[in-house]
């Protein structure tokens, strides 16, 4: 009942968020800016968010090998899309991860404890990456603040990282290289999908400062953990960071709902596998 209140709360902030957003959008504007749209540019945000969830079964791989799960790329791909499918599409009880660590330790008679552990670990990388990018994205924000203020935060983003990496190697049952390797997959990672909304950009002949909007995206993606699946929280990000960066809001709420359209999009593929049962393979 705990995991449903949450659940609950996460989908009334995105409801909430949402219905705050599209009421106040020029959807006249939002049309013109589909309606001249460049469907390469927009196919080739696709290709590279897909290529980031590609690499993401690489890392889950990484960490699940650690507690002695062997399963074959296809089957991990299978349900690593399954669980997008979960988190993005059934609101209730089970999130994608928690069903990915229950069917694999089901399936391969492992400890449900520590295979949900070291699904927390390859997800909470992830996390540690967008605060190392954000840092990199400091160096490059206009703000009205002396530049010394932009390179003071990319240092306690990038002193942060460190420590909280080297905590993850010390209190934790991972090797270093492991933990630095997941890392590395994590930085590949969002800088794909950085150049995901790149090209939704040039697909929608969005001008401005590029690294405005992947500041946003990756502000966006931390405080998604309170919304469902990313939604409303993303659009809420766009379009009042634009206004505070002086940019035009409804071309950058056209970005968030651009993503938010491309990951739900890939997302679905994963009810193939609700329907039709994945095989535990073992490697």
């Amino acid at each position: 009942m705990k995991k449903q209140f949450i659940t609950a709360i996460k989908i009334s902030v995105s409801l909430g968020l949402i219905f705050l957003v599209f009421r106040q959008l020029d959807w006249q504007q939002i049309g013109w800016i589909v309606k001249k749209a460049n469907p390469f540019y927009f196919a080739f945000a696709l290709i590279l968010f897909l290529i980031s969830q590609i690499i993401s079964v690489f890392r889950f791989n990484l960490f699940i090998r650690k507690v002695g799960v062997r399963i074959n790329f296809k089957t991990n791909s299978q349900l690593y899309l399954l669980g997008m499918f979960y988190n993005f599409f059934l609101p209730g009880g089970v999130g994608g991860d928690a069903y990915k660590a229950f069917a694999l330790s089901k399936a391969q008679n492992k400890s449900l404890k520590r295979v949900g552990r070291i699904v927390f670990v390859e997800r909470f990388l992830g996390i540690i990456a967008i605060g190392f990018c954000l840092g990199i994205l400091f160096l490059f924000l206009p703000t009205q603040l002396s530049y010394g203020w932009n390179l003071g935060a990319a240092i306690l983003a990038f002193l942060g990282t460190l420590v909280i990496l080297q905590i993850l190697i010390r209190w934790l049952p991972i090797s270093k290289r492991r933990v630095y390797i997941g890392f590395l997959y994590s930085i590949t990672i969002q800088l794909l999908q950085i150049l995901t909304i790149f090209f939704i950009l040039k697909s929608f002949q969005i001008d401005g400062n590029a690294f405005v909007y992947f500041f946003m995206f990756l502000i966006s993606s931390v405080l998604s953990v309170i919304s469902f699946a990313g939604l409303g929280i993303r659009e809420f990000v766009f379009f009042y960071g634009a206004e505070f960066f002086d940019f035009q809001a409804d071309s950058s709420a056209i970005i968030a709902l651009a993503f938010s359209m491309i990951t739900a999009f890939v997302s679905f593929l994963g009810i193939i596998f609700l329907i039709k049962p994945i095989e535990m393979k073992k490697k």
